[in-house]
């Protein structure tokens, strides 16, 4: 039986009050913001649901063609980590379900027909754009349990509960007393190795209705882009790639040529010393932890170490 991963109680938020439904048919992971097979703490909790009920598991990724600013140049680099993401389910028991609009509104219902035979909807709980609305939205739509998870930070973002720090001083010292107990609590860097689960099949009227993204597709190819109602002006950037693999490339790359001068070179335009890792971060594609973990590999540094720094 394949292991769980356990996922502290601080990331995990019930967005609605309803039931886990045990005799559904699976467990379904909506991915919104971590869009990642790696270094995530929502799909932990999504795959320990699966193996504690014996159910297959779904991940859900959607792109709406809809949303603020919606162009050329974010698609394409979205549509490039939901390829990465394709290829690293391929080799796995889980079902992995790419959506992507062709018009506005179309994916309208994708959630709520996969949630009818849900056991549990598992989804990123980001505090930003207009994802709390939607997750809210879709809580209220659904009649099966839908859980958020944090997988944002180092820092679970609901650890100071309701203290405000109106000074930096003052959460640098609380930071000393907590966070070390939050750096133990790390996600998995490969969940899916070794992962044994039944395997899930789509109704053919849910595919037939709202269409897997194909790989042709997930290229992002200009003539693809052309056929969308997003902003055509905005053109990609240049040689940067979305997708896990592209954002672990430049994280080596930072930690191998650019970590050691970080500190005076980060406010210094001319001289490329920031890391480079903000539109991976962004959009999901690599995660704090994984760049923390490979920070703390290159200097061969661990936690037993903090209790000489306060």
């Amino acid at each position: 039986m394949s292991q769980a991963f356990p996922v502290p109680d601080l990331r995990v938020t019930q967005a609605n009050q309803a039931a886990v439904r045990s005799d559904g048919d699976y467990v379904l992971y909506w991915m919104t913001a971590a869009r990642r097979a790696q270094h995530n703490f929502a799909l932990d909790r999504a795959i320990s649901h699966a193996i504690q009920l014996q159910r297959p598991l779904i991940v859900l990724e959607a792109l709406r063609c809809g949303y603020r600013h919606a162009s050329d140049r974010l698609h394409r680099f979205v549509l490039e980590g939901m390829a990465d993401n394709a290829a690293a389910f391929a080799g796995s028991d889980i079902r992995y379900y790419p959506y992507v609009e062709t018009e506005a509104g179309a994916g309208s219902g994708l959630l709520a027909t996969l949630a009818e035979r849900a056991c549990v909807v598992v989804t990123d709980d980001f505090p930003c754009f207009f994802l709390p609305r939607m997750v809210e939205t879709a809580a209220s739509r659904i009649s099966v349990r839908l859980e958020k998870v944090d997988s944002n930070g180092l820092l679970p973002m609901r650890a100071p509960g309701d203290r405000v720090f109106s000074r930096a001083v003052d959460l640098r010292r609380w930071l000393q007393n907590h966070l070390p107990e939050h750096l133990q609590q790390t996600p998995s860097a490969d969940p899916l190795a070794g992962l044994e689960l039944p395997r899930a099949q789509l109704a053919r009227h849910i595919t037939n209705r709202w269409p897997m993204a194909t790989k042709a597709q997930l290229r992002g190819e200009p003539a693809f882009l052309a056929t969308l109602p997003i902003d055509h002006e905005v053109a990609p950037a240049g040689l940067t790639t979305g997708g896990a693999a592209a954002g672990s490339q430049r994280m080596a790359a930072f930690l191998e040529a650019t970590v050691g001068r970080y500190d005076e070179d980060r406010n210094h335009p001319d001289r490329d010393g920031s890391s480079g890792l903000s539109p991976w971060l962004h959009f999901g594609h690599i995660s704090a932890h994984e760049v923390f973990a490979g920070l703390t590999q290159r200097e061969a540094w661990d936690i037993s170490r903090l209790s000489d720094q306060r």
